[in-house]
């Protein structure tokens, strides 16, 4: 009986292609999760190896821990041809905001190791995202439709899973927004907004899933002089829980 489950919904892995004799890499290394390596392999290869080490921040390469102790390899049907390209899956994820060198070791039985070595880094800017949700003000009792921008204090690879080790960092945001609706009540007769129909959010925000955000912090509005005799509101907070998905999430329905 066939499998009428739907398949699970996967992303292409990413390729990154190496020029060997330049020793450079034709993008930033993807980091968090696998990824595949292509480049011409030298004629009558047999086998090939392939390593990484992290560079230290002072430049210092005559040290270097190569990892996994269990190399990735790849293994042509029959000896290389000139123009023959080997592809490597990168298991062991790469870490964010590091300098790396992959070391390529090329077997023919014959003839000593061919080696070559390429530098390349992963992402090294802080990660900022944007994204739109509901929030409710607590002492004033009032939902609110807002917007904000996350600012994680670390790159973030949305296609990575939220399961690893590390997630912690790739989860937490600072958040800093406005309400897209008035929180002002009728007439602005108690509270208004802090300008035009805009109050000010600040909090943080916390990943739930990969484009799915529950959050809290203050809301920041205009509010009454409880002494009648003072009739100019001053700016007032309040606490707020929020709800919020990233934009991005609205790309797989716009053509």
């Amino acid at each position: 009986m066939a499998d009428g489950a739907p398949p699970a919904a996967t992303g292409p892995i990413v390729r990154v292609v190496v020029d060997l004799a330049a020793g450079a890499f034709d993008r930033i290394l993807p980091f968090d999760v696998p990824f595949f390596v292509t480049g011409r392999t030298p004629e009558g290869a047999q086998s090939l190896e392939v390593q990484y080490a992290a560079i230290p921040k002072s430049g210092d390469t005559s040290a270097l821990v190569w990892m996994p102790s269990e190399p990735a390899r790849w293994r042509p049907a029959k000896p290389s041809t000139a123009d023959a390209t080997f592809l490597v899956l990168m298991r062991a994820p790469l870490d964010a905001g590091h300098s790396y060198r992959l070391r390529f070791v090329f077997r023919n039985g014959q003839s000593p190791d061919t080696i070559a070595t390429a530098d390349g880094r992963t992402e090294q800017k802080n990660y900022i995202s944007v994204d739109a949700g509901i929030l409710y003000a607590g002492d004033i009792a009032i939902g609110a439709l807002y917007a904000g921008a996350n600012v994680y204090f670390r790159p973030v690879n949305k296609d990575a899973p939220l399961t690893a080790v590390s997630s912690i960092g790739r989860r937490l945001a600072v958040t800093v927004g406005l309400t897209l609706s008035s929180v002002a009540d009728e007439n602005d007769r108690t509270r208004s907004d802090l300008f035009w129909n805009q109050s000010i959010v600040l909090g943080g925000g916390y990943r739930l899933a990969s484009s799915v955000r529950g959050g809290g912090g203050i809301l920041v509005f205009r509010q009454s002089d409880r002494n009648p005799l003072v009739t100019r509101k001053s700016a007032a907070v309040t606490w707020y829980a929020s709800f919020s998905f990233d934009l991005d999430v609205l790309k797989g329905f716009v053509r």
